[in-house]
């Protein structure tokens, strides 16, 4: 029994001597490869555009994210304004964040909770028909 542990003991320091030779990722790698995420500040939000289940919001400038609601918010439709719930602190909305949106001036007023998909970039924006343009 004695001759079995440090044989174990040999092997198993094998193993991690192997391991350690495993090919790794560098961080600069890793941070190169993560998508950069694309925000717009929730009070530089000019006008927005609804069609079916998404939602076109212009930012400062030219912006123009796209947003897609979690379910069917008939009030989306027809609000003349929105606005949007503050979600742990948030200040801006950035891809792959879900947030409430509330439309205003069409009673029952009830939150939507959407998330946003993805800034467009201007081809996407030229390509979207006049009346979705935000």
């Amino acid at each position: 029994m004695s001759r079995l542990i440090p044989s174990l003991l040999v092997a198993a320091s094998g193993l991690v001597a192997m391991t350690g030779c495993a090919p790794t990722t560098s961080t600069e790698q890793t941070a190169s490869a993560a998508p950069v995420r694309q925000c717009v500040f929730q009070d530089q939000i000019q006008s927005f555009r609804v069609r079916d289940q998404a939602l076109y919001i212009r930012g400062s400038g030219k912006t123009v994210f796209q947003l897609e609601t979690a379910s069917y918010c008939p009030d989306l439709e027809s609000a003349i304004g929105i606005a949007f719930l503050p979600q742990r602190g948030m200040t801006s909305l950035c891809t792959g964040d879900w947030t409430q949106v509330v439309p205003t001036g069409a009673p029952p007023i009830t939150p939507c909770r959407v998330r946003v998909v993805k800034r467009l970039t201007e081809a996407e924006v030229a390509a979207l028909p006049a009346r979705d343009r935000p």
